[in-house]
């Protein structure tokens, strides 16, 4: 029986071979097209195969809108197959990194079959007298054979090479579907057109698809960011429900709740978790199979001890994970599956474990897929490692019970930090935990600022005294790290145990730092630190002083310190991480302020909070005045600096803590003022206009000087309107009555008394 990956190779070879058969077959039809014409088809092809657009996971083609017209004004399927294969060949060899392979052969060779079998249908059915509209009704009759063909080959191709889910085909099936329904009129379109205008009123026609094109790739820009943030979330999802399935001893089901949390974010069907501890010559194994494994529990051990994957030493520089295939790989989950990926599970603290995970699907090698999995290794190899101190923790109770709760403390909370999300909040939560949990009166959080090599401090436990005069406060990090030598060092930490020439700085590394030690133990100035580190990167530190105890710590308390540091690293980099995706997807990418669906939910808040408290606030709806001219003029990069000037400008004339400047839509902005009555926004809008009207700009490799201005519109809640859709319109209207009497001018709302008039200069 032929194996799948056989037949998909053979569907890929017989595909360009039935290609070229047919070819060769009406190659003889190709004399009969004339050669402007068949060259103008490859081009306009050509044009068409570069629009096509990728959205919500589909190709969107749009070639149909050249090929169709072609089929029926060529009339030549053998013609239609030679514009098919130059257009898309040329289209392949304008993109980077493309090169010809069979994948790409056969998406050429499929359409080109589609085409041309679709052109012989129409030559079956046309008629030599056949009007123009009887020829756009024919145009119909050939997308739809050609979407049966091409549907037919496509799922062919998908289904065997398993590169999809089965059940997108259908979902995919339809959207190709629609695309061609909405094309239809367009191609009705040129072929009217064709026979009254010629050549320049088809292309008339075909820019409807240039638009929608450009429409579309918009659309799936907005749509890769909104991906991208579902992933991240998904990936917190899939760390909470691993998290959760290993927080509980004893559960039978932790290793299908772990692959249930790995489906989450990769096509996972397979899964081996191999866990070890960190002793080198460690002969137990733990092994767990989860999916659809044949392997067994002894060939991997083997595999693992063969090539000695359990020797690897903690913090070792190993790849994150590795991704293989087919043969590649050098242990066989399930031969049904065709992708790998081996998650090497591996702190700065031990070597935990591997996971191994199998898919018949490509996605599991995707950039995206694998910068998941590398999270989720760190998160896992973090939760074996708590599961690791847990066990050791009841090793040690019966010889230290009190260090044995230390660490459980300790572990708690990590766990806690886990679902912090705001940086602030982290942050105080860290010390906060370190003074309950781990025994220090006075806990100093600082980050470090590569840049400008200093230390920023930022949170805080005991030192609520002189806190808001040294709050935010950077501290030259040469101040601090001169005390990290080798003589201080204890395991990769820094202890300075006794005072020292300079008894004055150190108490400025710690402000308010106890002065009450008692002879015996923790002394005067005696400080403590543990560098925050990421890798090699060092994100920052905690100092700690002023034990509970009264005793300076012992080495033990010192790695508990640590421990508990890795896990705050790692809470402060996923915070981070979500931060800036959030923060990201409110602003707008070229000038950094807020984008307009940020705007419309902060105006929906202000004005609630204006109601509430019996306030006005006003809008400003600014926009750029012949800002078309300066792009058609100096070109796009000269407008984009106007663009990210004339915000600086503005933002120096609003307040910083409690207006809100938003990128409506291309050249205009909008302003939203709390507290603001009609008569101070307009001041301020005038401010905004004089400075912009005042300042000159000279665009790059040009001694042209430019004038900029703006036209300004206001309106007021609640005298000019009292909900938010009237609000925007009141303030577009004065926008526009500013347009009009003559630009560079400021308009209030031109129906209530006490409008502020239009002041043009």
């Amino acid at each position: 029986m032929i194996s799948r990956a056989r037949a998909f190779r053979l569907l890929q070879w017989s595909t360009v071979a039935a290609a070229i058969v047919l070819f060769v077959t009406e190659a003889r039809t190709v004399s009969s097209a004339r050669p402007l014409v068949l060259a103008f088809f490859i081009a306009l092809a050509a044009v068409a195969f570069r629009l096509r657009v990728k959205y919500a996971s589909n190709f969107l083609g749009l070639e149909a809108a050249a090929l169709v017209p072609a089929i029926l004004i060529l009339q030549s399927p053998g013609a239609t197959m030679l514009v098919c294969v130059s257009a898309d060949l040329i289209a392949k060899t304008l993109r980077r990194h493309r090169r010809l392979s069979l994948p790409s052969a056969f998406d050429v060779a499929q359409l080109s079959i589609s085409y041309g079998l679709a052109a012989i249908f129409f030559r079956a059915v046309r008629s030599p007298a056949q009007a123009p509209v009887g020829l756009a009704a024919a145009a119909a009759g050939v997308l739809l054979v050609f979407f049966f063909i091409n549907t037919l080959l496509v799922f062919a191709y998908l289904e065997l090479g398993r590169l999809v889910p089965r059940e997108r085909l259908l979902e995919m099936g339809l959207f190709q579907l629609v695309a061609l329904l909405l094309l239809s009129p367009i191609v009705a379109l040129e072929i009217l057109a064709y026979p009254v205008y010629g050549i320049p009123g088809l292309l008339l026609a075909f820019f409807p698809v240039v638009l929608a094109s450009l429409v579309v790739r918009n659309m799936s820009s907005v749509e890769r960011k909104y991906q991208r943030v579902a992933r991240e979330n998904r990936e917190l999802d899939a760390l909470r429900e691993i998290s959760n399935a290993f927080a509980l001893g004893g559960r039978a089901d932790r290793y299908a709740r772990t692959l249930e949390g790995v489906r989450r974010i990769v096509p996972a069907e397979a899964m081996a978790f191999v866990q070890w501890m960190d002793s080198p010559g460690e002969e137990q194994l733990d092994i767990h199979l989860a999916g659809d494994v044949v392997a067994t529990s002894d060939s991997i051990a083997q595999w693992v001890r063969r090539n000695r994957l359990d020797e690897a030493p903690p913090g070792s520089m190993v790849e994150r994970v590795e991704i293989r295939r087919g043969d590649e790989r050098s242990i066989v989950l399930s031969p049904r599956m065709s992708f790998q990926a081996v998650l090497h599970l591996v702190t700065p603290e031990m070597n935990t474990g591997l996971l191994v995970l199998e898919s018949t699907l490509p996605l599991l090698h995707e950039a995206s897929s694998v910068a998941s999995l590398a999270v989720l290794a760190d998160q896992i190899a973090l939760v074996l490692q708590d599961q690791a101190i847990r066990a050791q923790l009841q090793d040690l109770s019966e010889r230290n019970r009190e260090r044995a709760e230390t660490l459980d403390q300790i572990l708690q909370v990590s766990n806690e930090l886990k679902s912090h999300l705001t940086l602030d909040t982290l942050f105080q939560s860290i010390v906060n935990a370190v003074a309950r949990s781990l025994g220090f009166n006075e806990v100093l959080l600082s980050l470090y600022e590569a840049d400008r090599h200093v230390f920023v401090r930022r949170a805080q436990f005991g030192l609520d005294r002189g806190w808001s005069e040294i709050q935010g406060q950077a501290v030259p990090a040469a101040e601090i790290m001169r005390h990290w030598t080798d003589q201080n060092r204890v395991s990769r930490s820094y202890h300075l145990r006794h005072r020292t020439g300079d008894a004055g700085a150190l108490e400025q590394l710690l402000p308010a730092a106890a002065l009450r030690g008692q002879p015996d133990s923790w002394l005067p100035y005696e400080i403590l630190w543990i560098p925050l580190q990421s890798g090699e990167r060092l994100v920052g530190c905690l100092t700690v002083s002023d034990p509970k105890s009264g005793l300076s710590p012992k080495r033990d308390s010192i790695r508990a310190l640590e421990i508990f540091a890795n896990q705050a690293v790692t809470a402060i980099e996923i915070a981070r991480s979500y931060t800036d995706a959030r923060e990201q997807s409110v602003r707008d990418g070229l000038t950094g302020v807020y984008n307009h669906r940020h705007f419309q939910e902060a105006l929906q808040k202000e004005l609630g909070r204006a109601e509430r408290q019996s306030r006005p606030l006003t809008v400003l709806m600014l926009d750029i005045d012949d800002f078309k001219s300066v792009n058609d003029r100096y070109g796009h990069p000269v407008g984009d600096a106007i663009l990210q000037r004339i915000v600086a400008e503005i933002r120096s004339e609003i307040r910083a803590d409690m207006d809100l400047l938003a990128r409506y839509g291309g050249e205009e902005f909008a302003v939203i003022l709390p507290e603001t009555p009609p008569g101070q926004a307009a001041e301020v809008a005038e401010r905004i206009r004089r400075r912009i009207d005042e300042r000159l700009f000279r665009p790059p490799e040009s001694d042209e000087i430019l004038r900029v201005t703006v036209s300004i519109g206001l309106a007021t809640y609640p005298s000019d309107a009292a909900d938010k859709t009237r609000l925007i319109e009141r303030a577009d209207s004065a926008l526009y009555r500013a347009k009009r009497g003559g630009k560079n001018a400021v308009a209030g709302s031109g129906e209530l008394p006490g409008e502020v008039p239009p002041v043009t200069h």
